[in-house]
C-alpha cells in the first residue's frame, strides 16, 4: 500500500503515510494545522493498531487520501 490513510477523531487528523518497506510507516497527527506529533511503526497495519491503541482512532475509521 503506498496511498496515504487519514482518520478524523475531535479536532485531530491522524496521517499515515508508508515509506519504504525497511522503513515502515509514519503516523503523523495534526491539531489546528500544525503537526503536533509523529511516530514511525513498522508498517501501515501497525500504525492503525497503535492509533487504536495511544489514541483511541477507530480501525474503520480510515480512508485513503485523494
Amino acid at each position: 500500500m503506498n496511498k496515504k490513510l487519514v482518520a478524523t477523531v475531535d479536532d485531530r487528523i491522524f496521517i499515515i503515510e508508508p515509506d519504504l518497506p525497511e522503513v515502515g510507516a509514519y503516523l503523523r497527527i495534526y491539531r489546528n494545522g500544525k503537526d503536533i506529533a509523529d511516530h514511525l511503526q513498522d508498517s501501515v497495519q501497525d500504525c492503525i493498531d497503535f492509533a487504536q491503541e495511544d489514541f483511541g482512532v477507530p480501525s474503520d475509521e480510515w480512508r485513503e487520501m485523494e
